[in-house]
């Protein structure tokens, strides 16, 4: 499947995660007997979140850098980045040596715009991943993890060490009041069943919307508890 297909896919009515979509495009387009070894298995596909070597910034408490190129690795949750001192060989960062970056706009990559990730502990969760913003406010907020597994390879029936990089995702909230981060599925009943408490949330969005583009969605949900939480 080419780029072209993909956006084309992307067009058809329902949502499509874009850096699912591009996980797979790329290892579809990966050649026969290519595959990375973790421990005792050969794993085939990527791991990598959209693509290796991402125009981004980073930021932690003792350093920062701008417009460097990095590879956000989502089974290890390291960071890899470049410079004009290292262009060739990544310098690697482990989970928390980063405390957010941000990965630019690049269409060709199928990021449509700035990303903030944000390191985990640092905003009330307890897994040490990396979670991207998708809606912040006074009381409530919204986050996707991204995770890469190492999953069966369907169509392999010879080689029991042969696996494939599987990565998923899953959004969470995080409660100023609770202090807690807890798992969010994005549908309408879920999401007006989890915040029934604070306010009847079904005029806000509907089935379709959710369906649609459920990221867009639960942004105009936050905003109406944020809101009245407020008040």
């Amino acid at each position: 499947m080419s780029i072209q297909e993909t956006a084309a896919q992307a067009s058809v009515p329902g949502y499509h995660d874009a850096a699912l979509s591009r996980n797979k495009l790329l290892r579809e387009q990966q050649g026969e007997g290519v595959y990375k070894l973790i421990g005792t298995y050969k794993v085939k596909g990527f791991s990598y979140l959209f693509a290796p070597k991402l125009n981004a910034d980073i930021f932690s408490v003792k350093e920062s850098a701008s417009n460097i190129r990095i590879t956000y690795d989502t089974y290890n949750q390291e960071i890899e980045f470049y410079s004009s001192a290292n262009p060739t060989t990544p310098l690697v960062k482990n989970p928390g040596e980063i405390d957010s970056f941000i990965l630019k706009q690049n269409s060709e990559a199928g990021i449509m715009k700035n990303i903030l990730f944000i390191y985990g502990p640092l905003i009330g969760a307890t897994e040490k991943a990396y979670f991207q913003v998708i809606a912040a406010g006074s009381r409530f907020s919204v986050y996707k993890r991204y995770k890469a597994e190492l999953g069966y390879v369907s169509d392999n029936y010879v080689q029991s060490e042969l696996r494939q990089f599987d990565m998923i995702s899953d959004y969470f909230y995080y409660d100023t009041v609770t202090q807690k981060m807890k798992k969010l599925k994005l549908n309408l009943n879920n999401v007006i069943k989890e915040f029934k408490s604070i306010k009847d949330i079904s005029s806000v969005a509907t089935n379709d919307d959710f369906s649609a583009d459920p990221e867009a969605s639960i942004q105009k949900i936050i905003a109406v508890l944020n809101e009245v939480s407020a008040k």
